[in-house]
């Protein structure tokens, strides 16, 4: 089969250095990988693509790539329809709610009627504040949800952290928790049907395993 597989790396951030390393050691090597969005591999039936780690689930569902690396926290924001094949378990995040530390909110329960809430996970938070039965008004922000509260903006936030330190350093705390993520390999549907043999070969290399032994 002439046609390669593509496989979408984030472009930056904290997931990219991982993701590559991760294909490395399934003897997937980037050979191009400075200033350019599609690079060969050292595999010449796997293609790669730089993309954007919160843009790779949608890619990864229309099937513009058959595979991404990019984080459990992404697919579910994006509502992507994607096969998760594996758990690269680095990226570690929680998606918390998280409050001033002098509000007088103490836990979820006490987030008061049509609360502002300031999230660059919309999606995520509108579900989770209807399966709590809060009524809050969330708003999308990109990057800069812990400064919210400091002007105004919102009372609540909803973010991820690793360690919690970001928070801390913007004299915030954590009232409640909403998912655990880390970093998956997502999988096109049709891709993986069409792709089967290729693809289950790279699970087992990237398992630390071979198809070849």
């Amino acid at each position: 089969m002439n046609k390669k597989i593509r496989i979408a790396i984030p472009n930056k951030g904290r997931l990219k250095k991982p993701a590559i390393e991760a294909l490395g050691r399934a003897g997937i090597e980037i050979l191009e990988e400075e200033r350019t969005y599609v690079s060969k591999t050292s595999d010449p039936r796997f293609e790669a693509i730089f993309a954007r780690a919160n843009d790779i689930p949608v890619y990864v569902h229309y099937g513009a790539v058959d595979l991404g690396i990019t984080g459990h926290d992404l697919i579910l924001e994006r509502g992507a329809d994607v096969l998760e094949l594996l758990d690269l378990e680095f990226g570690k995040c929680t998606l918390v709610v998280a409050v001033p530390e002098d509000s007088t909110i103490n836990f979820v329960g006490e987030v008061p009627a049509l609360a502002r809430v300031a999230t660059g996970f919309p999606n995520i938070t509108r579900k989770y504040f209807e399966k709590t039965g809060k009524q809050v008004e969330v708003l999308e922000v990109s990057g800069t949800a812990e400064l919210a509260p400091k002007l105004g903006l919102a009372q609540i936030i909803v973010d991820i952290t690793s360690t919690g330190e970001t928070l801390r350093q913007n004299k915030l705390r954590i009232i409640g928790s909403i998912l655990e993520s880390t970093s998956r390999l997502a999988c096109n549907k049709i891709a993986y049907r069409t792709f089967e043999k290729q693809i289950t070969e790279l699970l087992a290399r990237m398992r630390g395993g071979s198809e070849k032994e």
